[in-house]
């Protein structure tokens, strides 16, 4: 780049470079000399340092010092129970979901019979299949023609033996729920619509 009109090229040369090439004699010469006020430019030089860490203090922290607060834990265990009380739902639920029932047709004989078993009529039971087996030996009639029992009675029948079960589970599991913590009423009241839903069905199956 060419000099300024005025200005030595050794002096825009030291100025570019920042330092000094010309003897203390020469350059005060040149300081002197008058300098041109159209297109001069000067550099001025900045030392940049890097900032050391070792003038900083750091504090350790012990890994035993690190607890979380009182008040954050709680919220975790609230949470954690939460959760495990949902898996219960979910796996009560999944127990109590009956599989796809095959439709199998009673005989009528048979019908009577599991129902006088299940009232306890045991001497009425004696009774009908006595005289039953006797009008089968003295007339030989073939009482396939009879027809089997609707399905809608088997049906009831299933449905009131599967209530009596509930009725026990619900029982245990409020038991449980009783010697638990308060906050298992959540799955007792879960429990406890669930057996109102079966006794819907009972009282009006499909």
């Amino acid at each position: 780049m060419a000099a300024p009109r005025g200005v030595p090229q050794l002096r825009v040369l030291e100025e570019a470079l920042g330092i000094g090439l010309s003897s203390s004699g020469n350059t005060e010469a040149a300081a002197a000399e008058p300098v041109s006020a159209d297109g001069a430019y000067y550099l001025e030089q900045v030392t940049i340092t890097d900032a050391s860490e070792d003038d900083c203090e750091y504090e350790e922290i012990p890994d035993d010092n690190f607890s979380i607060p009182e008040g954050e834990e709680d919220l975790a265990k609230a949470i954690h129970m939460v959760q495990e009380q949902a898996t219960d739902v979910q796996i009560l639920e999944q127990k109590t979901v009956l599989p796809s029932r095959q439709v199998v047709h009673e005989a009528i004989e048979d019908f009577l019979c599991n129902f006088l078993i299940r009232m306890g009529m045991t001497r009425t039971l004696n009774c009908f299949q006595a005289e039953w087996y006797e009008l089968i030996q003295k007339r030989g009639t073939d009482f396939r023609g009879l027809g089997n029992v609707p399905d809608v009675y088997s049906q009831v029948m299933h449905l009131e033996s599967e209530n009596k079960n509930l009725k026990k589970d619900l029982k245990h599991f409020k038991q449980a729920a009783e010697r638990a913590s308060p906050s298992a009423a959540l799955l007792a009241v879960t429990l406890t619509r669930q057996f109102g839903q079966w006794e819907l069905d009972v009282e009006h199956p499909s």
